[in-house]
């Protein structure tokens, strides 16, 4: 698990991804109700929503339907914390696991 939350912390670095954990006591949140993609595309093509269910998935396109979802997002980030915050949870979740380890 060490492994895994250290790729985490790898990808974090990167400049076009961000990584936020949504604690257990969080508020309630549009993520809540499943989970869905939004997907940006540079100019001109337009941001597209991608939902997948048991059934296989789909997209929903057009502006008004996409807002919904672009709100959604909004509001999930909101709920989850902040990127730094974020990081420095896993690597203490990493600290605790080896500390475990080392009195096993």
């Amino acid at each position: 698990m060490t492994q895994q939350l250290q790729h985490l912390l790898d990808m974090a670095d990167l400049p076009n991804v961000t990584i936020q954990i949504m604690p257990l006591a969080a508020t309630p949140h549009p993520g809540m109700l499943g989970p869905f993609e939004v997907v940006r595309f540079p100019n001109p093509w337009p941001t597209v929503v991608n939902l997948e269910n048991i059934r296989g998935g789909y997209f929903v396109e057009g502006t008004d339907d996409v807002k919904v979802f672009e709100t959604a997002f909004d509001r999930v980030v909101a709920a989850a914390l902040a990127p730094d915050l974020s990081r420095e949870t896993i690597r203490t979740t990493m600290q605790k696991i080896m500390e475990e380890r080392k009195e096993k």
